[in-house]
């Protein structure tokens, strides 16, 4: 039966494991080089099974439990498809892709998904690119290595946690950027554009970002700060309420006696009370 969308140069491959290979090795069962109009769809609920794309030219659409990516060239992706997904190519895209299971494939999964997610960008790694072509080499033989197919999987796996761990590195370094334009612009009228923008991440995915590594908001950070700094001026200042809410970067008195007191429960002049009693 013919996929729709699947171009007429594309290939695939299908092997049966031995059982030695299931119970001691990452093991294949299909495999394939695509190359998809912008019609081709695969969506499952259940697939018992494990994936890889290395998308060599175009551009898919990748939708695992709820979560929504866009894999453009040169990226990977890595599937868990025993839980509901979709993938779909946006143009015409060139792919390649294998079927497994296995050995630690799940513990792999569950540990690079946590920190990375489900799609990797291969720039400045050529290594899975190779393996992957390896694979497909091995697949179009009559005999496969399945011992060397383990490995070439292994190794695949292996440079994903390297990605992933120079992604944590990178998505560190665009965190302190964040927070330290935030710390330094605080009492200014700036936004949630004007911090994404700063470290060249679009809104959303910032904000996304920003939650997963400080447990704020960007938006709840930088009021947060405005309160904390407040408080340190009621406490070693004269400075009037006005004058404090204005330095603070709160646009009105009102707006800082309100956000002051959904966080101390004391209005600010009650606080500056309460501090010159201790």
């Amino acid at each position: 039966m013919e996929e729709l969308g699947v171009l007429s140069d594309s290939k695939s491959y299908f092997h049966t494991s031995s059982c030695f290979a299931k119970k001691a090795l990452y093991y294949l069962f299909n495999a394939g080089s695509y190359v998809c109009s912008d019609l081709y769809q695969t969506k499952r609920d259940c697939f018992e099974q494990f994936l890889f794309i290395y998308i060599k030219k175009g551009k898919m659409e990748i939708h695992y439990k709820d979560y929504k990516y866009i894999a453009n060239e040169n990226t990977f992706v890595f599937l868990d498809c025993y839980h509901p997904h979709l993938y779909k190519t946006l143009e015409e895209t060139s792919f390649e892709w294998i079927h497994f299971d296995g050995n630690s494939s799940r513990a792999y999964f569950d540990y690079l998904f946590q920190k990375h997610g489900c799609v990797y960008s291969l720039e400045n790694y050529r290594d899975i690119p190779d393996f992957m072509n390896r694979i497909l080499s091995i697949m179009e033989t009559a005999k496969v290595d399945e011992h060397a197919i383990s490995i070439l999987i292994h190794r695949i796996l292996y440079e994903l946690e390297k990605i992933s761990n120079q992604a944590d590195h990178t998505l560190e370094e665009t965190i302190k950027s964040a927070i330290s334009f935030i710390e330094s612009h605080y009492n200014q009228d700036i936004t949630l554009n004007d911090i994404a923008a700063h470290v060249k991440i679009s809104p959303y995915h910032f904000t996304r970002l920003f939650k997963k590594q400080t447990n704020y908001t960007p938006h709840q950070y930088l009021i947060d700060y405005r309160v904390n700094n407040a408080k340190g001026l009621l406490f070693s200042s004269n400075l009037s309420i006005n004058e404090i809410a204005s330095q603070c970067g709160f646009n009105s008195v009102s707006h800082f006696v309100t956000t002051f007191k959904s966080h101390t429960n004391f209005p600010p002049k009650k606080y500056r009370e309460f501090l010159l009693k201790i």
